[in-house]
């Protein structure tokens, strides 16, 4: 995961590139939780993910 120093965007919250917002670049997302996951079975609410579509 890329640093800030080498990131053109600023702190603000929500916006921003995945490594500005903290977030993994994850293959699934989860409905339920409305959050990227690393895998099918999301591992925060044990419901299953979709695969995101590029």
């Amino acid at each position: 995961m890329a640093g800030k120093e080498n990131c053109g965007h600023d702190d603000n919250g929500g916006k921003g590139c995945a490594a500005c917002r903290r977030e993994e670049v994850f293959p699934y997302w989860c409905q339920s939780c409305q959050r990227p996951v690393p895998e099918k079975r999301c591992p925060y609410c044990g419901l299953k993910a979709q695969k995101k579509k590029d």
